[in-house]
């Protein structure tokens, strides 16, 4: 009874779930509080399906076994949570090396075409000979890189250029890359059939806002919005962040809108976060 409990939590997280926490717009304005609640919805349908099929996997060892039908189920479920065990597994190590290998190509790509921008307030920008708006950074231990075009040089202003350039920055000193490449891999690891695109999709737009916020403490709410409109649909490469990558609409509504970081809010979220991993060892207490 525990594992098709926990069971049953684990899809519920990873189906109902979302299509419900998608529509607290008040999310927006705890981003990084935002971020760990999605995080924790997922991390706690995971271990629901673990621990469901450790549960359901020591029961068909039992010397009387139910019904053929129960059997039936449980042997379902079983094969449910493996395979999704094994998906994990492989998307953590798929996705670490095809991110790097992107990156590490791309990098080289850059260094060969682009040019050193001595007048840029942060080491690694290079400017791609391109007329068509670019603004992207590329991640990693080193050697990380800003990338942009002679078009966003020709299209920003001065004003706009250095909210373009603190966004990146953002993102290469907080490392979102980590948490959006561990967020995917969490993603892929149930099927297709199951999964819900919402909270990888919410995870990107809130890293969108949490650079969106440094960015603006440095230029302005200004500078950023009218540099998201002029670079909104901008080309990003997979495996980099891009300033008008995800969700310009949401993000310019926030920036007209005054600042309202609420520490209570932020901490009621966190707290829903934390409930959200204690549900499975809750429901089992309460099942066994």
């Amino acid at each position: 009874m525990s594992g098709v409990a926990l069971a049953l939590v684990g899809l519920i997280l990873v189906g109902p779930g979302p299509l419900w926490v998608v529509r607290w717009r008040f999310l927006h304005r705890v981003p990084r509080a935002a971020v760990v609640l999605w995080q924790a919805g997922s991390l706690a349908a995971l271990l629901s399906v673990t621990g469901a099929g450790l549960l359901i996997g020591m029961g068909l060892l039992e010397a009387t076994l139910p019904p053929v039908g129960v059997v039936a189920v449980q042997v379902a479920l079983l094969a449910f949570v493996l395979l999704v065990v094994v998906r994990l597994l492989w998307s953590l190590l798929a996705v670490a090396r095809r991110t790097a290998l992107r990156r590490r190509r791309h990098r080289h790509a850059v260094d060969l075409l682009g040019q050193v921008d001595p007048s840029a307030p942060l080491p690694g920008v290079r400017v791609l000979a391109e007329t068509l708006p670019l603004a992207y950074c590329l991640p990693g231990v080193t050697g990380s890189r800003v990338v942009l075009s002679e078009g966003t040089l020709a299209t920003l202003t001065a004003e706009e250029l250095r909210a373009v350039l603190a966004h990146e920055q953002a993102h290469l000193r907080a490392r979102h890359d980590v948490v959006l490449d561990t967020f995917d891999a969490l993603h892929r690891a149930f099927p297709i059939a199951v999964r819900s695109e919402i909270p990888h999709q919410q995870c990107r737009l809130l890293v969108e806002m949490l650079a969106d916020d440094v960015a603006r403490k440095r230029v302005g709410p200004g500078p950023l919005a009218r540099a998201l409109v002029a670079m909104a649909g901008a080309p990003v490469p997979r495996a980099a962040l891009g300033v008008g990558q995800f969700g310009t609409l949401e993000r310019v509504e926030r920036l007209v809108a005054p600042p309202d970081h609420s520490r209570p809010l932020a901490g009621v979220v966190y707290a829903l976060a934390l409930g959200l991993l204690a549900l499975p060892p809750a429901v089992l207490a309460l099942t066994s």
